[in-house]
């Protein structure tokens, strides 16, 4: 009875899995839900018909993008969704009837969290775009802790504040909506055990 439960926990693991893999490959092209355009983004904008309008463009410093016709357009800090509309919005003002404008992300900037302290591979972490990571995950992409990791000790320091956390109380949480997320240039530092 046992091997039996014990195989179909597997067999549904490993076709969860096949499920997932080709759905990961693809996530680069696609907008990630609710993720917002910012720096160093790059977009492929294009109108519908006109061929011409097709311009890959990388995302200013300061938050903006080059067009035709419609010059620099602030697009930092709004979906795709809305980007669209503001560009839409801007050639129907003197150049196109109803045009209808396509954004898509070829290249999200790179966003890390660093990870310092009684972790294996201290140092940067590369964050995925097409989802949110939350501390127990982020100390699993840096290695896992070390053998003197202090695991009831995990400070989170977040634009000028701190918080610790214990590594059993963040495993406990279930509930997604509960979790502790890490943010782009988040640091977060793992103590040491002292013998």
């Amino acid at each position: 009875m046992n091997v039996r439960c014990l195989y179909r926990g597997w067999a549904s693991l490993a076709v969860a899995i096949l499920l997932v893999i080709p759905a990961s490959s693809s996530a680069q092209n696609a907008a990630a839900p609710g993720r917002k355009i910012q720096a160093n983004d790059i977009l492929v904008i294009s109108v519908l018909g006109e061929p011409e309008m097709n311009k890959e463009t990388k995302v200013s410093n300061d938050g903006r993008v080059d067009y035709f016709y419609v010059g620099d357009v602030q697009v930092a800090g709004q979906t795709v969704a809305e980007a669209q509309e503001k560009i839409r919005q801007l050639l129907m003002k003197d150049y196109f009837v109803n045009p209808q404008v396509g954004i898509q992300v070829k290249q999200y900037a790179q966003e890390t969290v660093t990870v310092l302290g009684q972790v294996n591979r201290p140092g940067p972490v590369l964050l995925p775009t097409d989802r949110r990571v939350d501390i127990v995950e982020v100390i699993g992409m840096a290695g896992d802790f070390n053998r003197v990791a202090k695991k009831s000790a995990i400070e989170l320091r977040r634009k000028g504040k701190s918080v610790k956390f214990s590594y059993d109380d963040l495993r406990k949480i279930t509930d997604p909506a509960k979790k502790v997320y890490v943010e782009p240039d988040d640091v977060v530092e793992v103590d040491i055990t002292i013998f």
